[in-house]
């Protein structure tokens, strides 16, 4: 199971989803055109996004958020994304965040142990929409 999720792009330009992946891959992931809207993220965990291992700001520490991911939005950062289901992650988060702030949210429990303040979610939300409005894919590492 992966610990960091990371935006990014295929290195062959016909493969543009799912459909279109074949295996083996013979080309390797590139990192986002714009890297700004990555850099922007606030990243002082638990207000900001969680850092990778690598410290990479085209990524983050999936793990922290798996299970609130999955549990809340109905999907696993676990697996690979290609740019349609990015857009609907984006998606899903816009709609939670718009719910939360309506009813004063202002605390979020990510598992059993760990609460986060709805900024970090928020970090969140910034680099999955960052990630969609590239086309990109969320790669985790294994």
């Amino acid at each position: 199971m992966g610990l960091d999720v990371y935006a990014v792009r295929p290195g062959d330009p016909a493969v543009t989803g799912h459909d279109t992946l074949e295996t083996p891959v013979t080309w390797e992931w590139d990192g986002p055109t714009d890297l700004d809207p990555f850099e922007d993220i606030p990243r002082d965990f638990p207000e900001g996004l969680f850092w990778p291992s690598d410290g990479d700001f085209t990524g983050f520490r999936g793990q922290v958020y798996r299970e609130w991911v999955s549990g809340t939005l109905g999907m696993n950062l676990n697996e690979l994304h290609d740019p349609a289901q990015v857009r609907d992650l984006d998606l899903r988060l816009a709609r939670w965040l718009t719910d939360a702030l309506a009813a004063g949210t202002d605390k979020v429990q990510l598992d059993g142990t760990t609460v986060v303040p709805l900024s970090g979610i928020e970090a969140l939300a910034a680099f999955v929409r960052a990630a969609a409005d590239q086309g990109l894919w969320l790669f985790p590492d294994s």
